[in-house]
């Protein structure tokens, strides 16, 4: 491999830069030519390792000068590939995130490389470029919609392709590894409607109601009448044909809204939000959780599905542009736990009734989504797209599940409600063992 002088000093750099900070696991990176780094552990017993094959020496230069964003910015553009086509990403990013996590932050080390600025691997400011295009794509009642629209209004055959026919696209909830995803997500939809308590008589409201699956299910099941927002049309087109096939117009309505734009006047018994907080931003938490006060009946309950960032990374994630909100969610903030109940206190009356960690699952479903696009790339070629679009979307879900392999991201359920709700929990049995204890992992 032919490196111009710019591109040897930035291997330089590099190649320094992993030989510190690399203790566990082993990555390994091989060029083009023969010659061969490796940094970490050499032991060929090591359970965690990763091999590189370098096809261009941008990818020195790209990691040098743009940090996490260069590393993902050489893989889309087919700098690098692996070894271990099903593993090598996944292995990669899993071993930055274990030594970052054996650092202080305040190791010297870390002190020395404030020019890496990747969620999982240090705090830091992104560049200049990257945090303005961050502010401008805040969540306002104009760009929300932008923003959404982007990533949503895609290709809904592009996500057919890769979810299963429930068009769930958010965590399922597995009884084992090797369960189909469609059983995984069925189970996921119970879960919501057990936690919510939905019966007959009640008004439903879903924020973020996706293609419309989950709303043909809890009618189905409980009768009850349902009403869905989206800011994306495509998605509202297609849950429009697909409540009209199911001959359920008569109690499901969906709208094209913003949840700041509901009507103060209507109130639900229940409110499902199954990972759409994640597109609120954290400017726009609070008024979140008022319109939620404002919109939940005085005895309702309100369950809140959503990805969370650990606390210490949360201030300055949302002050940068990553991976995901740079490639994949413009104007996306994965909130902390922190922030989403201070944001309730601070903004409604309601209290937690019940928490629930379903990280592990997010990780099984995020492997099957990434094997379905690499099973399935020439259909999605044939829509469109190039491999550059593939590559994009096959290091989200490595990069997300690696997130959740680790325990760096959780994904919680959360049910809110009002002090002395009596109506909806005072028939609860202490002593009554749990209906789904053998459902969990």
């Amino acid at each position: 491999m032919v490196l111009s002088l710019t591109e040897s000093g930035a291997r330089l750099f590099v190649t320094r830069f992993l030989e510190q900070f690399i203790s566990i696991g082993c990555v390994t990176i091989l060029e083009e030519g023969g010659t061969m780094f490796i940094f970490g552990e050499k032991d060929s017993t090591c359970p965690l390792k990763s091999i590189l094959k370098i096809h261009s020496p941008q990818f020195y230069w790209k990691v040098m000068t743009q940090a996490d964003l260069g590393l993902a910015d050489a893989y889309i553009s087919g700098d690098f590939s692996f070894v271990d086509k099903d593993s090598g990403l996944l292995n990669l990013i899993m071993i930055l995130i274990a030594n970052r996590d054996q650092r202080s932050p305040k190791s010297n080390l870390v002190k020395k490389r404030g020019w890496w600025t990747p969620v999982f691997l240090t705090a830091g400011l992104a560049s200049v470029k990257y945090y303005l295009k961050h502010v401008l794509k805040q969540n306002t009642l104009t760009q929300a919609r932008k923003n959404i629209s982007s990533h949503y209004d895609l290709s809904n055959e592009f996500f057919g392709l890769f979810m299963d026919d429930t068009m769930m696209y958010s965590s399922a909830i597995f009884k084992s590894e090797n369960e189909d995803p469609r059983t995984a997500q069925m189970r996921k939809i119970s879960l919501l409607i057990e936690k919510a308590r939905i019966e007959k008589n009640h008004e439903v409201l879903e924020m973020g109601c996706g293609w419309g699956t989950f709303a043909i299910e809890v009618v189905k099941r409980t009768g009850c009448k349902y009403t869905g927002i989206t800011l994306s049309i495509e998605q509202l087109k297609y849950a429009k044909a697909k409540v009209k096939e199911a001959g359920l117009q008569g109690r499901i309505t969906f709208m094209l809204c913003d949840y700041r734009q509901l009507s103060d006047a209507r109130k639900y018994d229940r409110i499902i939000a199954c990972e759409m907080i994640e597109a609120v931003g954290h400017e726009f938490m609070d008024k979140f959780f008022s319109c939620c006060e404002d919109a939940l009946a005085e005895n309702g309950i309100f369950v809140l599905q959503f990805t969370a960032i650990p606390e210490a990374l949360y201030n300055e994630s949302r002050l940068t542009s990553g991976f995901i909100t740079e490639y994949i969610f413009p104007g996306g903030c994965l909130p902390s736990l922190a922030r989403v109940t201070s944001a309730m206190a601070s903004s409604s009356r309601l209290c937690i009734e019940n928490v629930e960690n379903i990280g592990i699952h997010y990780y099984h479903t995020l492997r099957c989504w990434r094997k379905n696009v690499l099973e399935r790339q020439k259909q999605i070629i044939d829509l469109g797209f190039d491999d550059k679009f593939i590559r994009t979307w096959e290091y989200y879900f490595d990069y997300c599940a690696a997130g959740f392999k680790t325990l760096t991201l959780r994904s919680y359920q959360i049910v809110f409600s009002r002090p002395g709700n009596v109506a909806a929990f005072g028939d609860d049995d202490p002593f009554r063992s749990s209906t789904r204890k053998n459902n969990i992992i």
